[in-house]
């Protein structure tokens, strides 16, 4: 008999080293110094601390987003502008089907299944 409880103070014991482990790494996960708050904390207050030459260079990193931006906006129309009349109907209507069924996608299963459904 006193063999049977050690074996399950043992299995016990084993339960809650298992238990604490893995409850001390959701905590640390959700702690308030993990890294991606500091970095929404740092991205918050970084204009404000900005010297001059990071600045320029913000400036110049923007003024390039939308030189590219505009760029592929213009090669967009050029390569519309190459196709033919019935080529680009054909590719407008694509769009829209694929659009049409993008939206009309069912959630993925398990969301379905674990969300709470409306009462009666």
């Amino acid at each position: 008999m006193k063999k049977k409880r050690n074996a399950g103070k043992w299995v016990y014991g084993i339960l809650i080293c298992i238990f604490s482990i893995s409850f001390s790494n959701t905590v640390h996960a959700q702690d308030a110094n993990s890294d991606d708050v500091k970095n929404h904390v740092q991205e918050s207050h970084s204009s404000a601390k900005l010297t001059p030459a990071q600045k320029k260079l913000e400036k110049a990193k923007k003024a390039q987003e939308k030189k590219a931006k505009k760029a592929e906006k213009a090669a967009l129309k050029q390569h519309m502008k190459d196709q033919s009349p019935a080529t680009r109907k054909r590719m407008k209507e694509d769009a829209k089907e694929a659009k049409h069924n993008r939206e009309h996608t069912r959630e993925f299963f398990l969301k379905r299944w674990f969300t709470k459904k409306p009462a009666k």
